[in-house]
């Protein structure tokens, strides 16, 4: 197979951006029986792989996989750098782990398999070992079960490096009431089909945007049309300056059990500069408050922020893990489609020092889940922390896509996940447009499910 040129192949491009970003020079691969030639201007890089590590590589995946690696071997040829996640590209490298153990591999011949076969480098490979053994017990559940998300695209504000489905409340109110009636319509009738069909809600999760960013009125209606649920019961209140007692109060009242506070820095500067309207003691505050009133805990903080230094992170992850929330999770910054820091070149050449931080300094903290995203920072990660026993099941199986979702509201999307395959609905974005072409798409997201669960 000849590749005239890799800008034609998605997951070829994908290790191109990973070395030059965006704009990657004229690149050709060809593939002539396991035997690799890839040109790179006047250079050509000849390689070719015998060895048997490569064969748990599944033969339906082998010519990808394999001309990724090529790929990537020449491309660090070239330029003489690594890549912290070797040539994976995908979101979800705990996957790949899993495969080797279903290989019949040891989980220390898993790590060996992630360094030799797609050079993942040593300290990420043990890093998986680790967030694998942490799931056990909380991955794998019959297919009787489903996960319930409810999505609120508003906030307070827009955050630079945000890409989700929101706009600000303060310009939508009137717009929030009637989508929030809209979207408990839309809870009732998916959970109504989730009971008719025999099946069972394994966790609750209502994201944003930001979920208490709605007044307290709206606020209350939106959990009142979700109803009680005896699971895991998660709700983000990412912005501290929405958080109040009465809506601390609500969420207690409707059996929520965990509750996302984030401050993404504890550095006032980058706050007002990252576009959050809170200080550093509106988090304390809002910590507080959902801390008394007994919630598993998650904060989330951000590594790589522009113009934050290693100190910086230190300074921030040490303060949230003095307060021991249940779940403290780090991301690196990307650079994501519909951010304003899209087209930013200006990446922050101390991301890597701030997750090794991270990583060393956790003391009774222990990785649970991981994920990536494009054009993140460094190439690295996201990694979830939990104290023992806290893991937040719902973010473990839904990265893992072992249990399927039912997602309702603008922008969010279900999952059904079963005889061997993954299947996607994707809602409108658009608010204005779910709200105009309500009953037609709740309809069509309803027939795909029962399709689904029919088979």
């Amino acid at each position: 197979m000849l590749i005239k040129d890799i800008s034609e192949n998605t997951e070829l491009s994908d290790v191109a951006k990973l070395f030059y970003g965006d704009e990657f020079p004229h690149i050709g691969l060809s593939d002539n029986d396991g035997v690799y030639e890839i040109v790179i201007g006047s250079d050509v890089f000849r390689c070719e792989y015998d060895s048997a590590d490569y064969d748990i590589i599944p033969s339906s995946h082998k010519n990808g996989r394999m001309s990724k690696i090529a790929l990537y071997d020449a491309l660090y040829a070239f330029t003489g750098r690594k890549m912290p996640w070797g040539a994976l590209t995908g979101v979800r490298p705990t996957k790949l782990f899993y495969e080797c153990l279903k290989g019949g591999k040891t989980a220390d011949e898993a790590v060996q398999t992630m360094q030799n076969v797609y050079r993942v480098d040593s300290k990420r490979a043990v890093l998986l070992r680790d967030i694998i053994d942490a799931q056990k017990g909380k991955v794998n559940y019959s297919s009787d079960y489903i996960n319930l998300y409810i999505h609120i695209p508003y906030c307070t504000t827009r955050c630079t490096y945000c890409s989700f489905v929101s706009a600000p409340i303060d310009k939508n109110i009137s717009q929030s009431h009637e989508y929030v009636k809209l979207l408990c319509d839309e809870i009732a009738q998916s959970v109504a089909l989730i009971k008719d069909s025999g099946k069972k809600v394994l966790s609750v999760y209502i994201g944003g945007g930001t979920p208490t960013a709605l007044d307290h009125e709206t606020f209350e209606l939106l959990l009142g049309g979700v109803g009680e649920f005896d699971c895991e019961y998660t709700c983000e209140a990412g912005r501290p300056d929405t958080v109040t007692q009465e809506k601390a109060d609500i969420m207690k009242a409707h059996n929520v059990t965990r509750v996302c506070v984030n401050p993404q820095t504890l550095c006032e500067n980058t706050l007002e500069k990252i576009g959050r309207r809170h200080s550093v003691s509106d988090f304390y505050a809002a910590y507080d408050i959902v801390n008394r009133c007994g919630f598993d805990i998650n904060c989330d903080l951000i590594a790589g922020l522009a113009d934050e230094t290693a100190d910086d992170f230190k300074s921030s992850f040490d303060g949230v893990k003095r307060l021991m929330p249940q779940n403290i999770t780090v991301h690196s910054l990307s650079r994501k489609n519909g951010s304003a820091i899209r087209y930013d070149r200006n990446e922050n050449q101390q991301a890597e020092q701030m997750i090794d931080y991270a990583l060393i300094a956790r003391g009774e903290y222990i990785p649970y889940y991981l994920y990536r995203q494009k054009r993140q920072a460094s190439n690295l990660e996201n990694i979830g922390f939990t104290l023992d026993n806290a893991q937040c099941v719902n973010n473990i199986t839904t990265m893992e896509e072992t249990v399927g979702v039912m997602a309702c509201g603008a922008g969010a999307i279900s999952k059904y996940v079963g005889d061997g395959k993954i299947c996607r609905f994707a809602n409108m974005r658009d608010v204005p447009l779910y709200i105009k072409n309500f009953d037609e798409k709740v309809k069509a997201k309803l027939d795909f499910f029962k399709e689904q669960f029919l088979r």
